[in-house]
């Protein structure tokens, strides 16, 4: 060895060219872009929004990375299907039908219109102040239905209200005086040997249906051992126009939250 020359004794000229020891190769696209850019090299491909391709760091668990961008990637739905569930049962009678405490009348009075006397309409949003005080209720004992007059003591016509409806509103009307008929009482002038020759009205006719439907027992008959439960929440509410001396007044049927019929009474 020691005839042999070494690298550092000889001549070298400055400007010589170098040689690195190991040469640098350029990877390939493929191995560069990576597992991840193949992943979402599709999108790109056919015009999509670009993706910066990321790489798992070192440790990094590959495959939990892999779904995770493939989750991140993947594109947002425009409705969710819990909505579009709920649009179709909807649709197709899947869901529940609309409660009828949620629909609102159409024909609504604004607050402070004095209606013409007969003329029965429905107003909503009122507070208890609003309406006045309670003059009336049915039954006694867990009301159902409740007049208010909102000027107690005004012997001439002005508003009253009456509640107790499915839709929550109230229904205002014009009077002197109103108060309520019960089913006994007017079963017991209704079937009467004097009410035989009076003519069926529309309140009548209405009642008769209902009881019918409640009470099992055939028409121009009394409603019998059901009669306390149409009771409960059926129920004649006369108006009367003047506090004093009617040849005729209003009468109206509430059953079950609703205004069945309306017609002319007396005279």
């Amino acid at each position: 060895m020691q005839d042999v020359a070494r690298l550092a004794d000889q001549d070298v000229a400055e400007d010589a060219p170098t040689l690195d020891a190991v040469p640098k190769v350029a990877p390939p696209d493929s191995e560069r872009v990576g597992l991840f850019a193949r992943l979402l090299g599709e999108r790109a491909a056919t015009g999509g929004d670009a993706v910066e391709a990321s790489f798992p760091s070192e440790g990094e668990d590959v495959s939990e990375t892999a779904e995770g961008e493939a989750q991140a990637a993947a594109p947002t739905p425009d409705v969710e299907p819990a909505a579009r569930q709920g649009l179709l049962a909807n649709i197709f009678g899947g869901g529940r039908g609309p409660d009828k405490s949620s629909s609102v009348p159409d024909n609504q009075v604004a607050f402070g219109t004095l209606l013409p006397y007969g003329v029965v309409k429905p107003i909503c949003g009122l507070s208890k102040d609003q309406m006045g005080k309670v003059v009336a209720k049915y039954p006694d004992r867990r009301p159902t239905y409740k007049v208010y007059d909102s000027e107690p003591g005004n012997t001439g016509a002005h508003t009253f209200y009456v509640t107790g409806f499915d839709d929550g509103c109230a229904r205002q009307f014009t009077a002197s005086l109103a108060m309520f008929g019960s089913i006994e009482m007017h079963e017991s002038l209704r079937y009467g040997l004097a009410a035989k020759v009076q003519p069926y009205s529309l309140t009548d006719k209405a009642y008769e249906k209902v009881k019918s439907r409640v009470c099992g027992v055939p028409r121009k008959t009394p409603c019998g051992k059901r009669v306390d439960r149409l009771a409960d929440d059926t129920v004649f509410l006369s108006i009367y126009e003047r506090f004093g001396g009617n040849a005729q007044w209003e009468n109206l049927l509430l059953h079950s939250g609703e205004v069945v019929a309306q017609d002319k009474k007396g005279g």
